[in-house]
């Protein structure tokens, strides 16, 4: 069965639509100034090196931002979040197109990173929450929005940037409060699950990276990116064409980049698995850059290679970001704020690297250079293989046999939900906890939306002084001043889940995912339960360690 599906893929709330449209407006900004880089040059007195740090400052400041992210959108919710960062998109943006000295530019491109890293990893957090069909296809609806975004930006960066380099930077702006409008009508908050979402520190996305397959997918990507920047910021210096042309060419790049992606990454990995298609790929894209650094001053033989390198961008694309989503036991925002960081170092290092080679030795070196790190982010993945190798096993699980299928999340969760609400009281939790021997529930919404999980445990520590040992406290509870601590249990005793409640991160699996990743969390966490959501993010079900110890019983004596 193909990860893409016509018939629900396009079957999302007007919220989806929303974000989708925005992210395309937001990735203009990577093409945007392709078609002008050249005028940019000529009009301010820059030199294409000093043009190129348009790329770096936009790309380093974003990678550093992705670090906060999760920190920021925690506490103020995805859509303050997504809006705040289409206000800084905008205002730079704009500001941008009214300056008049490139480094000033510069400058201002930087704060235009800041407010697209709080936009891109929050609006891919926001499509996989908001749409219907899973995290695959929401991958693919958030690839196909990039794809657009970067082939629509350089086709109005070149009809605008015909008659100034500056409409492109405004009409930017413009978009943008576009944007604004559709999200701010479009996109739900709920108060509740705003109240309680668990905040999230600053050193999650580090400890993310010690993560071996979130690190290898990471550094792999900032290999790679250095060849897509090297491509995408140098090649309109040697193209020889104007606005208009540099811009259509950009625009059949990213065609093909945005239809691959959503049409030819799903086939490939149904039928290659992603790792081997993500390297075939990556070492086709390193042979068109080698075939650029050779071929530099043939304009044909240019402009084709980066035309076809769309369709190799696209589908890695696809491949890599899918690959993120599923790989290390984390909760899919902070893997891709860990991952992003690590990936837009290289794009941020690329384009004025490119530059500077092309001054000092000549216009082939650095298509040749950037072909060597693509080759090497192949190497890199080669040499790390085993392990990443679990992304595939997830994959095509439908297609299976019956008899070898891939043991899912599905087959062995407790579908027999037992949850509490906020307003529960502790009494009503342990009467809970009593009637069916368990020792921890996940709490949820009149919607069955998520909350969070509430444990013996919590209750112990809610009912517990701050202070004195568990002892003393029965001790005192049974022995001394008994009416007086009675009462102050039978005060605390109607508490609700709310006051109980720890407010932290809260991990869960999909019922698509495989034994093994649900294996993982739990090892790794130390948890005792995990929530199951459904493709609509929906609590359908849990898992605990003992029905994770009943299943491997059951593999074992089949063998």
């Amino acid at each position: 069965m193909s990860l893409l599906n016509k018939s629900t893929i396009t079957n999302q709330p007007k919220s989806v639509w929303a974000v989708f449209f925005a992210s395309i407006i937001a990735f203009m900004g990577l093409g945007l100034v392709d078609p002008i880089l050249p005028a940019i040059s000529n009009q301010l007195g820059a030199s294409p090196s000093q043009v190129t740090l348009l790329f770096t400052s936009y790309n380093a400041v974003m990678a550093i931002a992705m670090l906060v992210t999760g920190v920021i959108s925690t506490r103020l919710g995805i859509k303050k979040t997504l809006l705040l960062g289409v206000v800084i998109i905008a205002a730079f943006s704009t500001l941008g197109g009214l300056s008049n000295n490139i480094w000033t530019i510069v400058g201002l491109r930087g704060f235009w990173g800041i407010g697209n890293a709080l936009f891109v990893a929050t609006a891919l957090t926001a499509i996989v929450s908001l749409s219907k069909n899973g995290t695959s296809k929401s991958v693919i609806l958030y690839e196909a929005a990039i794809g657009l975004g970067i082939s629509v930006g350089p086709l109005l960066g070149g009809i605008l940037g015909e008659t100034s380099w500056r409409y492109p930077f405004i009409g930017v702006g413009v978009l943008m409060a576009v944007a604004f409008v559709f999200l701010i009508t479009y996109m739900p908050e709920s108060k509740e699950e705003q109240k309680q979402i668990p905040t999230t520190s600053l050193r999650d996305p580090f400890r993310a990276m010690k993560h071996r397959p979130i690190a290898v997918f990471g550094i792999a990507a900032c290999l790679y990116n250095f060849g897509f920047f090297t491509l995408l910021a140098y090649a309109p210096f040697i193209m020889g064409l104007d606005a208009y042309g540099i811009g259509f060419v950009f625009v059949a790049w990213g065609i093909l980049l945005a239809v691959t992606s959503i049409f030819m990454a799903p086939k490939l990995q149904e039928k290659f698995g992603t790792v081997k298609s993500m390297c075939i790929m990556l070492t086709a894209f390193a042979v068109v850059l080698l075939i650029m650094g050779v071929w530099t001053s043939t304009q044909w033989v240019v402009i084709a290679c980066i035309i076809f390198s769309g369709a190799l961008l696209g589908n890695n694309n696809t491949l890599i970001t899918t690959a993120v989503m599923k790989a290390a036991p984390i909760e899919r925002s902070t893997a891709s704020a860990a991952y992003s960081f690590l990936r837009f170092i290289g794009s941020a290092i690329a384009p004025f690297t490119a530059g500077i080679l092309a001054e000092i030795y000549s216009p082939h070196i650095p298509f040749l250079v950037g072909g060597c790190f693509v080759l090497g982010s192949v190497i890199f993945i080669l040499l790390n293989r085993h392990h990443i190798i679990h992304v595939d096993k997830s994959e095509d699980i439908a297609m299976e046999k019956p008899e070898k299928r891939t043991l899912i999340v599905k087959d062995f969760m407790v579908s027999n939900l037992i949850s509490v609400k906020l307003d529960s009281t502790i009494l009503e939790l342990l009467k809970l906890f009593t009637k069916y021997r368990i020792g921890g529930a996940p709490v949820l919404d009149s919607q069955k939306n998520l909350i969070g999980m509430v444990s013996d445990g919590d209750i112990i520590r809610y009912l517990a002084p701050k202070e004195g040992s568990v002892h003393d406290f029965i001790y005192e509870v049974l022995v001394e001043d008994e009416e007086n601590e009675q009462d102050v249990l039978n005060e605390r005793i109607n508490a609700t889940v709310e006051d109980v409640m720890e407010k932290k991160q809260i991990y869960t699996v999909k019922e698509e995912d495989t034994f093994e990743r649900a294996i993982r969390i739990l090892s790794h966490h130390h948890f005792k339960k995990l929530p199951v959501l459904d493709s609509n993010n929906k609590v359908i079900g849990i898992i605990s360690r003992g029905d994770i110890d009943n299943n491997l019983m059951k593999i074992l004596s089949n063998k």
